[in-house]
C-alpha cells in the first residue's frame, strides 16, 4: 500500500512540475513584402512600426516531414503584402542579412484578413 501511495504521489508531483505553454495570438501585425531590398523578403510590421523578420524552417526530404515543421504557425501559410493578421512570437538569436528588425519565431498565427477583402 505505501508503495503505491509513493508512486501515485511521484506522478502527481511529476505532473504539477510540468507548465504548458499557452500562444495566443494578440500582437496585430500587416505582413510587409520586403524583397525588393538586399537580401530582405516577407515581415510582419507591428502597429508602431516595428518590423519582425521571422525565422522560416527550412525543410527537405521525403514524407513525413516533421511534427516541428508541420506544427509551425508558418506551415501553410501564403505571405501576402497588406493581409493582416495577429500573431505571438518569440525573439530568437541570430542575424539576417536584412537587418530591418529582430529574428523571431512565429508561435501563434491567425489571419484576420486578406489585402483583395479590403476594398
Amino acid at each position: 500500500m505505501k508503495k503505491l501511495l509513493v508512486l501515485i504521489l511521484v506522478i502527481v508531483s511529476a505532473c504539477s512540475k510540468e507548465t504548458v505553454k499557452t500562444s495566443n495570438c494578440t500582437v496585430e501585425a500587416t505582413v510587409r513584402d520586403l524583397t525588393g531590398l538586399d537580401g530582405c523578403g516577407f515581415v510582419f510590421e507591428l502597429n508602431d512600426g516595428t518590423r519582425l523578420e521571422p525565422q522560416i524552417l527550412m525543410y527537405c526530404g521525403a514524407m513525413p516531414l516533421s511534427p516541428e515543421v508541420t506544427n509551425d504557425p508558418l506551415y501553410n501559410f501564403q505571405f501576402v503584402e497588406g493581409k493582416k493578421v495577429k500573431i505571438s512570437y518569440e525573439q530568437v538569436e541570430g542575424a539576417s542579412i536584412c537587418m530591418v528588425g529582430p529574428m523571431v519565431k512565429i508561435t501563434c498565427l491567425t489571419e484576420l484578413s486578406s489585402p483583395e477583402n479590403n476594398f
